[in-house]
């Protein structure tokens, strides 16, 4: 009769086989317990996978967990909450790595990447792409403060960045979690305000795109960003 440790040791090893021969065949609580294999080792590890999923209710509301609230969750110790949080680091380098891509801009080449790179977040991220006149991507600026419903930006410290790279135009986005990608009242004058912000600066205000559900706005091509310019007070 196996012990319970030989036991864990198989169904560890017949999980880790389906994952090498069918990732998307692991349910989202499996694949938690198979990252779970690795930092805590010889148990049965199902149940903290549970309360995980349970707790944060998305594989991505863990990776981004403080490691206080991973270690409130029952049977995660400093090692687990350790090694998941450089799990989710390294998801989130990857997520700019690929906002970085983008050489130059255009509305047609920005879409698939920024649809990219917004997708794993369920809260609103808002982005400043900074551009030479040749429409080169000089620098991005990520501002959240994870709100599902909105996000602010310090003034000062784009300013400060706008200051030190001195671009020709810039181009801001963020994301509409689970909604259309519709301009709000306050999307309309988030957008008065970076254009009258950016002009002090004598730069550019290039486009404002929306990312939603059901694909993308762009101040720009819509018309809205002229109509909004038109009426700013600078």
């Amino acid at each position: 009769m196996q012990t319970p440790s030989e036991i864990h040791a198989d169904h560890r090893q017949r999980l880790k086989d389906r994952f090498l021969k069918n990732p998307d065949s692991l349910s989202k609580h499996e694949l938690v317990e198979l990252l779970l294999f690795y930092a805590i080792p010889r148990k049965n590890v199902n149940p903290e996978a549970h309360r995980l999923m349970e707790e944060f209710g998305s594989l991505d509301k863990i990776l981004r967990a403080d490691p206080d609230e991973l270690l409130a969750v029952e049977g995660i110790g400093p090692n687990a909450a350790a090694f998941i949080k450089v799990v989710g680091k390294i998801v989130e380098e990857v997520g700019k790595e690929t906002g970085e891509s983008m050489k130059f801009y255009s509305f047609e080449t920005a879409k698939d990447l920024l649809s990219r790179f917004f997708a794993p977040y369920d809260y609103e991220v808002f982005c400043a792409f900074l551009l030479a006149q040749s429409g080169k991507v000089l620098k991005r600026v990520t501002f959240t403060d994870r709100d599902a419903d909105c996000v602010t930006f310090t003034a000062t410290e784009l300013t400060k960045h706008i200051a030190a790279v001195k671009p020709h135009a810039v181009v801001i986005a963020h994301n509409h979690p689970d909604e259309v990608a519709r301009p709000s009242v306050a999307d309309d004058l988030s957008t008065e305000k970076m254009y009258v912000l950016l002009s002090l600066s004598g730069v550019k205000l290039y486009d404002h795109v929306i990312i939603g559900e059901n694909g993308f706005y762009s101040y720009r091509a819509s018309g809205r960003l002229d109509e909004i310019i038109e009426k700013a007070p600078y």
